[in-house]
């Protein structure tokens, strides 16, 4: 089974996001971007679904450190950050490699169609 990380300080929106990927991955949480690098580095996931305001470290250095790190540059990461901070979400995913992005509040069906598209499918 695939693994999935989620990285989010918003509990509600790590409940949604394990919920709507339980069925299909193995999916770990997170509640800042520390501890999430952290789990990140220690289970390495297929995938990282990764907001970018968050206490600790921002979700632009998680993904910089990710991508930068021999061991972890093959794991995908699908940002996930709301509609006022779109500017910010093209700019995370140019400058620090993210694989994509979803603007919070997303569609369901359109957030788990993009996970199946980048875990190839599953």
């Amino acid at each position: 089974m695939k693994k999935v990380v989620v990285v989010d300080d918003d509990d509600d929106m790590r409940a949604l996001i394990s919920l709507l990927l339980r069925d299909s991955y193995s999916v770990e949480t997170a509640a800042d971007g520390a501890a999430g690098l952290e789990l990140v580095r220690r289970v390495h996931p297929d995938l990282v679904v990764l907001d970018l305001l968050m206490p600790r470290m921002h979700g632009f250095e998680v993904c910089q450190k990710i991508k930068s790190d021999a061991g972890l540059k093959g794991t995908k990461v699908l940002i996930s950050s709301s509609k006022s901070y779109r500017h910010d979400v093209r700019t995370a995913v140019e400058e620090t490699g993210a694989d994509d992005y979803i603007v919070k509040p997303f569609e369901v069906d359109e957030f788990q169609r993009r996970v199946a598209s980048m875990l190839g499918g599953e």
